[in-house]
């Protein structure tokens, strides 16, 4: 009877620390929506994107090979000082995966964006490419998941949110 209670407890015990783990992930979950829907006001991001286009040609010297062009208009009463940008590439051919080893791509860099203004960015592919497709790639899930600002807030959108796809 004594080991019967005492698997039970054990059972029982093991159950709670499950529950505990399972609600500890799910609450850590909320706080990052919470904290993309805080980050942007509750409404639309304070930037606006044009449609993500691959591109071969060397418009950008971070593009020598090929890269993924976009504007990026910033809409924030700050200046952006950091840009970090997560998008899927696929070959337009056989709609898989266009880097053997590679998800989601994930570009960073310190960039100079005024209060206001547009720029034309680039993210760089060079580093994927091996062979160059003459068809070209698909761009999927494409989104700026990481701003910081001049004035030290930071916008994240780590669930993609406002994501955009490149057209064909």
């Amino acid at each position: 009877m004594k080991k019967n209670l005492k698997k039970s407890f054990i059972t029982k015990a093991s159950a709670y620390v499950f529950i505990c783990v399972i609600l500890n992930v799910l609450t850590s979950c909320s706080q990052n929506v919470m904290e993309v829907q805080s980050n942007s006001g509750g409404s639309s991001p304070k930037f606006s994107i044009t449609e993500p286009v691959y591109k071969t040609n060397a418009e950008d010297s971070r593009c020598t090979i090929g890269g993924v062009y976009f504007d990026f208009y910033n809409k924030a009463s700050s200046d952006v000082v950091f840009m970090e940008v997560r998008l899927n590439v696929y070959d337009k051919k056989t709609r898989k995966n266009a880097f053997t080893g590679h998800g989601t791509i994930v570009s960073g860099n310190a960039c100079q964006i005024k209060s206001g203004a547009k720029k034309n960015m680039c993210v760089p592919l060079d580093e994927f490419i091996t062979v160059i497709s003459d068809a070209g790639y698909l761009i999927d899930q494409f989104f700026i998941s990481r701003i910081e600002y001049s004035d030290g807030s930071v916008y994240k959108d780590i669930f993609g949110t406002y994501a955009a796809s490149g057209g064909e």
